[in-house]
């Protein structure tokens, strides 16, 4: 499993547009995506629901855990888009 926990870059937070590309990635096939805030439960990285609810805001703080065959790619991809 690949964990890491990513300050949110975006100058207007995780809106509709990132949101959307963030989920479009997570759904690589045979990948598992979890997403939170610190502290709180982990919801489906796969879900515009999902990542929408969590009101991320630029500095706000996110732990993305990723688990299949290739996840340290994927992580590193999911960071560069909540990076910004």
């Amino acid at each position: 499993m690949g964990r890491d926990t990513v300050t949110v870059g975006i100058a207007d937070g995780l809106h509709a547009r990132p949101a959307a590309e963030f989920v479009r990635i997570a759904q690589s096939a045979g990948h598992t995506v979890l997403v939170s805030k610190p502290g709180t439960t982990a919801g489906r990285g796969d879900s515009i629901l999902t990542i929408m609810a969590l009101g991320a805001k630029r500095g706000d703080r996110i732990v993305i855990e990723v688990t299949g065959p290739d996840e340290k790619t994927l992580l590193q991809s999911l960071k560069t888009v909540v990076s910004g």
